[in-house]
This record gives C-alpha cells, structure tokens and sequence, in this order.
C-alpha cells in the first residue's frame, strides 16, 4: 500500500471522527430554530417598538401571546345546544388559566361590547381572545391548547400570529423530509445515468452526505452558543445547495478521473492529476460560491443574513470533496465506473459546440437576439410582491383555517389587528389627554377603510354620547328652559300683585271711624233713663189724663223694664269690645297699607331685574343650542365623577397601561391585514396620528404601531434596503473573486451580465407559472432575494467551469478555443444544471410557496444559463479578444 492511499485513508478516518463528534453533538434544530430563527426585526424599528411596550404593559398581560380560539359551525347558526357546549368549554379555560398559562381571556358573553365583537352577524362564529404567557413554547402551547378546546359538533380551531409563525416553521420541517429523500433518489437516477454505474452516486452522495451532516451541525452550534444567524431557510438551501454543487463538483471531478484514465494513467496518478486539474477548477467555483454566501454575513436583516450558513456548508464541502474523493479514486481506480462498458470513452455536448460556433461566427446577431428576448423581461420586471405568510403554511394546517374561517365570518382584519401605541411621560387618566386621545380615535375612523376602532375613551369601538360636550349641552339647555319657565311664573306672580296700596288705607280710616260709632252708640246707651224713672213718668201722665195704672199693670210694666235693662246693659259691653277690636283692624290696615305701598315698590324692581335675568337667559340657552349643533361641541369632556368611576377603570385597564403613561388604540381593518392595501394604509396611519397630536397636550409623546400589519410593513421596508445592499456587495465580492479566476476584466463582466439576465428572466418565469399554476399572482417577499442568490452564486459555477476549460487552449485564437471548451465542457454543465435544477424541484413537494416559487425561479435560470453562457460567451469574447 503506497503511502498516498494511506494518507487518504487517515484523512477518511478523520473525517469520519469528525462525522461522529458532529452526530453527538448536533442540538435539537427544532426547537433552536424557534428560539433564535425567527425573523428579527431592528429594535428601532416601530413594530419592534410597539413589541417592547406590550412586553411591559402589566394588567398581568405584560410580555403575552395573542391566540385566538374560533367556534364555527360552517354557514349555519349556531344553535343553543351548541352554545352551551362552547360556554361550557370557555368555562373550562377560565377554570383552568393557571394550567394553560393563560393571563387573560375575553369571552362573547362576557359584556354587551365583547358579545358584539366576537360574534359573527351571521351567527355561525364566535371567537375568544386569550393572553397566553410564553411558559411553554409555542408548538406546545398549541397543541394543549387546540386539543382541550375541541367541542363536540362544532368546527374549533386556534390561532394567532405565533402559530401561524411556529405553523411556517413545522410546514418547512415537514417538506425538508420529504426535500431531502427526493433529491437524493434524483440525484442517484442522473448520476447512473450519465456514469452508467452505481458506484460513482453511491460515493458522491455518501462524501456530500458526510460534509452535510458535520456542516449542519456545525453551523446550528454557531447559533446556539454565538449569535449566528439561522432561519426556518438555512437548513433548507444547505440541503439543496450542498447536494446540487456537491454533486454538480464530482461530476466534473470524476469526468476528469475518467478522462486521466484514458490517457492511460494509473489510478494513483490520475487521481493526482484529477485533484490539480479538476480540483483546481473546483476549488475557484467552489470559492467564488462561497464568497458569495460569506458576503451575506454583512446583511443587516436577518433572514438575508441567514443564508451565509450555506456559506459555512460550501466551505465544509470543499474539504471533504478534495480530501475524501482522493480515497476511492486511488483505491477503486477504473471500478469506480463499474459495470459502463463506456467508462472510459469522453463525451462531448453537441448543443453547446452548435451553440458557440453559430455565436462566435455571428456575434453580433448573437447578442441582438439575446438582447430582443431580453426585453421583455426587463420591462416585466415587477416589485409588487406578497407579504401574506398565511398563504405560505399548507392548507390543511388548523391555525391557517381558523385564521381563513375568521376573515370570511368577520372583517378580515380582525384577526390581526392593528395596535396602536402613544407613550407620554406623564399619566394619561385626565380629561385634557383623554381629549388628545379621542380626537386621535375619531380621526382613525374617519379613514376609509377602517372597520372599527377602540380606546380608552371609546372601548365598544362607538362614542359613549354622555362623554360628549353635545350632549351635555342638550341636558343643560333643557333645564335651563325649565329655569326660564319658573322664572315667567315668578314674574307673573309679581305683577299680579301690583293693587292699589291707599285703598287698603281707606278702609282701615274707615274701619276706625265705625269703632268710634260704636262707641258713640255704646255712650249713648249709657245715658238712657233705668226702668222705674220711666214707669213713674207714665203714672203721672195716666193720671192726669184720668186714667190711672192699675197696681197690676204696673207689676208688669215693673217686670219687662228690668228686662230690658238687663238687655242693654249686655249689649253696650258688646258693643265696647266690637269698637275696640275694629278700631284695632283699622290701625293695622292702615299701616299694612303703608308698608304694602313701599313693598310693592320693591317687587316692581324685583320684577323687572327677573325679565332681565329671563332675556339674558333666553340669549344664553339659544347660543347653547347653536353650539350644540355644531362640529365644536362634537368634544370629549370627562367629568371627575365619571373618571373616577368602577366603569371607567375597566376601560382605563384594558386601554392604558399599568402606569396609566401609555395608551393603546386598537383598529381592525377591513381588508387582508398582510396586503400591499393594508401596509400603506398603517403606515399612512402613523403620519396622521403623529401630525394629530402636535400643538396638542401629547405634543411630545410618541407614536408606534404594532400588529402583523405593522410588522410586515418594517419587514418590507428593510427587506427592500437590504435586498438592494446585499446583492450589490455579493455581486462585488464575486466580480472581484472573477477577475482572479478568469485573469479578465471583461469577461468577469460578462459572467455577472449573463447571471444578471438569467435571474430576471427566470423572475419573469416563476411569475407567469404561479399566476397560471399556483394561482398566485404575486410572488412571496424573499422569493426575488433567494432566487438571486442562488442562480448568481450556483450559476457562476457553470461560467467558471468553461472560462476553466477556455484557458487550457491558451495557443489558439480566443473564438477557436471559447468553441472547443464549450463543446467538451458542456456535458458536464448540462449534467451539472440539471442536478443541481433537480434538487430545487424538489423543494416543490414540500408544499410551501416560497419554496415552490424559488423552486421555480432557479430551475428557469438555470435553463436560460444553459442557452445562454456558450451564447454570450462565445459572441462577446469574438468581439472584444484578438490573438
């Protein structure tokens, strides 16, 4: 055994060692790519932002997830029966909160506001809201979750923002399976095929297997003990790239081993031969490639960022490639390509010779034809993409349902709603900033397209009348009519009582005078003769006339004069009393008369001041009626009492944060919340708001929002910068990495030119097959940056490869050597393109749209790459290269 075998033999152990540390060392992918492979936004931005304050919000829903739990039963009403089955369930959770980890739960019933929310006006859905602590992650959250809210017959699911995000991520793990067993079957079919034999596959998959393994685990303990970036993406496309450029490199490398053995070279020989020649031309691409994925560790946004870990692959792979190949080239020799009859007979493409002759004898009509089918791709060119990673997770996933379930029963921004916050540095329970506040509110629902909108001031979504200024000025005006009618009656009264004060005078003069009669009277009667003075007069006269009394009759006469007597004496002292007690009235009348006569000059002034005061108020209510119809009274005011109040604190609670110095607008749109619509909608939304409360209480607060919406408005602003940033420094390090390989300015140029081409044009492709196929007509957000980075850093690979071979005719003219590489390295590009395009198709089944997509856009790059390198190539260099 010569001494080279055995060096390849250690170097095979070794790597093995390294294979077997890797295995045991390899972490849980799962669940690290949760932890740290989410998508992260800069902590400046506003979503982020908003993030940090509902983090600290307290009310016990500080730093919570948002779920929501739908009931439905299809497009029918939901009956009693199965109402109480979905009370019953909702009872359970707010029994178990502490089992679930559940902070918070808003149920339909639980008020006449929430009963109108959450129930669809068709009846057939309802939702509840749950804030669910980050105890458990949130796969497992879900799954407890989804399996103790099933109630027997209705349709129940759960979701929320989260899952939809761990559902991406299962969607992904599940089509990397099934990714990862389709292309290596692939790969085994093309490489029988074009080796006629099993022994090269078995080894080209068994040497990119092993550089995969200890790469992956390589790059998942960067990630878990530094802050290398990862994604749901990166252990996707290190599949994909690795198998594809692994398998496209010994292809190439092994077509020079079976070359090297016609030659007549012995195996340990040509295996040298084969890793100088072949190895050289491996390790440039190799390095350009990997150069090209380094360069993205200088992304700033993550996901772009993420892909520099096919990087750390590229790098792991060219070692392994270059010191395990070694090993079986030296050691099987020719048996490598056992049983091929053929094994060692060249091919030569005959579609490439054809194409680069027919160029290089007409450049210039070459490059016009090139230049004619490029237009319409360039003038295609569209930036208009979908951020809706709803559409992303396949449709069998219960949170996608129930997110789909929620939009068609309610506005389909309900389920993600929009959150906005305004952060003063003092405390917002007054009446002034709750004013700011609701000004604030009913500008946003004066925006079209806003379903509704709910705060503090407005927690039903609608205004509470009794905290309007209108309507307060419509109580106020009212009892101020009652006070004006009591004041007319008052008025009134005081007029009536305008008599004349001297006929009350004339009475008591006169009442007077009859108390002094009376007493003249009374006089009188004491001066009247007694009875016998008069009976004694009478005798004499009777006598005289002849007629004298008999003693009889002057007994009786005796009798009725005592009787009289006693009856006059009885009546003067009647008579006494009666004139005193007159006289009394008399004086009295008199001088009440007296002072009626002064009081009723007062109340003649008193009622004049009441007409005044009448008028004025007459003036006063009518100002209060016109105010009360105008914009201007359309004005929140807060009495005390209310702010004080239990039905306010609830309001306060649930809208304005534990130290009362944040407050939280919540807006539900009408349209998908994930759309191109939407995001220009909030984002217009911040302006306004911002622009609102200028010149105001909140003058110095600030505004940020929150929400998927939000979220996905930060994600497309960044991703757009980054994506023009980080394709132009990839292009660069390539370029450079070019002029090194091809010792050309030119032709590093024209490389970059033709990759530039194929990556539009393959865009165009990928647009018209979803619209037409996938019924999609927008492309996902990082399906154009995925695709660039793997057509222009898979797809240098294939200019390299025949630039390679090009300078290894350096004696002939530069159209005669373009001519003959091409037809000898043809084979190998086509063979190489067609692996590497196979092992993207594979990422189809996975059932995942921007796999499909990026699928789709690569393998139709890389079939424009195989027209059009010999194509440009060849015209370009007969143009531009003399002798």
């Amino acid at each position: 055994m010569s001494k080279y075998i055995k060096q390849n033999i250690a170097k095979l152990i070794a790597w093995l060692a390294v294979l077997i540390l890797g295995i045991l060392m390899l972490p849980n992918i799962s669940g690290l790519v949760a932890d740290k492979g989410q998508t992260k936004i800069p902590e400046t931005a506003k979503s982020q932002v908003a993030k940090m304050i509902q983090k600290d919000w307290g009310h016990k829903i500080s730093n919570t997830r948002q779920v929501v739990v739908v009931f439905n039963n299809d497009d029918k009403a939901l009956s009693e029966k199965q109402q109480s089955k979905i009370n019953h369930t909702i009872d359970e959770l707010k029994n178990n909160k502490h089992k679930y980890d559940i902070k918070g739960i808003t149920a339909p019933n639980d008020s006449s506001t929430t009963k109108k929310q959450l129930i669809s006006d068709d009846k057939t859905t309802q939702i509840v809201q749950l804030d669910v602590g980050k105890r458990d992650s949130v796969r497992k959250m879900n799954q407890e979750l989804t399996q103790n809210v099933k109630t027997s017959g209705v349709k129940t699911y759960v979701t929320g923002g989260d899952i939809l995000n761990d559902d991406f991520s299962v969607a992904i793990e599940a089509g990397l399976k099934k990714t990862e067993v389709i292309a290596i079957v692939f790969i085994l079919i093309v490489l029988i095929w074009v080796f006629r034999s099993p022994i090269v596959p078995l080894i080209s998959l068994g040497t990119v297997g092993l550089s995969f393994i200890i790469a992956l685990s390589a790059v998942m303990n960067l990630a878990k003990y530094t802050n290398f970036t990862i994604s749901n993406f990166t252990e996707v496309f290190m599949v994909v790239v690795m198998f594809g450029i692994g398998t496209d490199y010994n292809i190439l490398l092994y077509n020079q081993f079976k070359n090297d053995l016609i030659e007549g070279m012995d195996k340990e020989t040509a295996t040298k031969h084969s890793i100088k020649i072949a190895g050289k031309t491996i390790l440039y691409s190799g390095s350009t490639v990997l150069l090209g994925f380094l360069t993205l560790t200088l992304a700033k946004f993550s996901i772009y960022r993420s892909a520099a870990g096919v990087g750390v692959g590229v790098a792991i792979l060219l070692a392994v490639l270059l010191t395990v190949n070694p090993f079986f080239m030296s050691v099987l020799g020719n048996r490598v390509f056992w049983p091929s009859h053929n094994a060692t007979e060249s091919n030569h493409s005959r579609l490439w010779h054809w194409l680069s002759s027919r160029s290089a004898k007409n450049p210039i009509l070459a490059i016009g034809i090139i230049g004619i089918l490029a237009i319409p791709a360039i003038v295609g060119y569209s930036n208009k993409l979908n951020y809706d990673t709803v559409v992303e997770i396949p449709s069998n996933y219960s949170s996608k349902q129930g997110f789909k379930t929620i939009q068609k029963h309610f506005s389909k921004g309900t389920a993600e709603p929009t959150t906005i916050y305004i952060k003063s540095k003092q405390t917002l329970d007054n009446e002034s900033d709750l004013r700011v506040i609701d000004n604030v509110t009913n500008q946003i629902q004066g925006v079209k397209g806003i379903k509704t909108v709910a705060s503090v001031t407005q927690p039903g979504g609608e205004k509470i009348d009794q905290l309007y200024v209108n309507d307060q000025l419509k109580s106020l005006t009212s009892q101020t009519a009652k006070a004006q009618d009591g004041l007319r009656e008052l008025q009134n009264g005081l007029s009536a009582g305008n008599f004349d004060a001297t006929q009350l005078q004339d009475i008591g003069a006169k009442a007077t005078l009859i108390g002094e009669e009376l007493k003249s009277i009374q006089a009188a009667g004491g001066n009247s003769a007694n009875g016998e003075q008069l009976i004694t007069a009478l005798q004499q006269k009777m006598t005289a006339a002849g007629q004298p009394l008999s003693q009889t009759q002057i007994s009786i006469l005796a009798g009725a004069a005592s009787q009289q007597s006693a009856s006059l004496s009885s009546m003067q002292s009647r008579l006494q009393a009666i004139a005193q007690y007159t006289q009394t009235i008399g004086s009295d009348a008199q001088s009440l008369g007296n002072d009626l006569q002064s009081k009723q000059q007062q109340m003649a002034t008193a009622s004049g001041s009441i007409g005044e005061l009448n008028d004025g108020l007459t003036k006063s209510n009518d100002y209060l009626k016109q105010l009360q119809d105008s914009s201007a009274s359309n004005t929140l005011f807060v009495p005390d009492a209310v702010l004080k109040s239990d039905t306010f604190k609830k309001s306060e609670n649930v809208y304005l944060s534990s130290n009362k110095k944040v407050a939280k607008i919540t807006v539900v749109l009408d349209s998908d919340p994930l759309t191109a619509k939407s995001i220009k909608k909030v984002e217009n939304l911040e302006t306004m708001i911002t622009n609102s409360i200028k010149g105001t209480a909140l003058k110095d607060a600030s505004v940020s929002i929150g929400g998927q919406t939000s979220e996905t408005s930060d994600t497309s602003s960044i991703a757009n910068q980054d994506f023009v940033r980080s394709s132009a420094i990839m292009l660069i390090g390539i370029t450079i990495a070019l002029m090194f390989v091809t010792r050309s300015v030119l032709q590093s140029f024209y490389i970059i030119a033709s990759l530039l081409l194929a990556y539009v044009g393959g865009l165009g492709i990928t647009r018209v097959i979803s619209s037409t196929l996938l019924g999609e007509s927008l492309l996902g957000w990082n399906v154009p940056f995925f695709t660039f980075v793997m057509l222009v850093a898979l797809g240098v690979d294939y200019s390299i490869f025949l630039m390679m071979k090009y300078r290894e005719f350096d004696g002939d003219q530069p159209g005669d050597r373009i001519v003959k590489a091409a037809g000898l390295i043809g084979t190998v590009v086509i063979s190489a393109a067609i692996i590497l395009g196979g092992t993207f198709a594979a990422l189809i089944p996975a059932g995942v749209l921007t796999l499909t997509q990026v699928a789709i856009g690569v393998i139709s790059g890389l079939v424009i790459l195989a027209f059009l390198i010999p194509t440009m190539n060849s015209s370009l260099i007969k143009l531009t290269y003399k002798k």
